[in-house]
């Protein structure tokens, strides 16, 4: 930020943070609601009988593959998608749920 009166460059940065704190906060919440519907819905379907964990596996790697990408876009925001390599991340993800755990 060259060029700013001393003023500026600390308004700037202040807004910076807070700006990248609400993203963090945001996506905290995202995921922390993600993953309680998640483990509900995990668990419901591992009392049924019939379930297979590979099927279901199978089908999230699909979703993986297909929405990813854009949803990481979607939660990072403009600004931040500009400094993660969101391709390598996407990929990540899709090996990370691929995976049997």
């Amino acid at each position: 930020m060259t060029g700013l009166p001393n003023g500026n460059h600390a308004n700037a940065e202040r807004e910076a943070i807070e700006a990248l704190t609400l993203v963090v906060a945001h996506l905290a919440a995202q995921l922390t609601m993600t993953q309680i519907r998640l483990r509900g819905l995990a668990t419901y379907l591992a009392d049924q009988e019939g379930f297979d964990p590979d099927a279901v596996r199978g089908h999230v790697t699909r979703v993986a593959d297909a929405e990813a990408g854009f949803y990481l876009r979607e939660n990072l925001g403009e600004q931040l998608v500009n400094l993660i390599d969101v391709e390598q991340l996407t990929r990540d993800i899709i090996e990370f749920v691929s995976n049997p755990q």
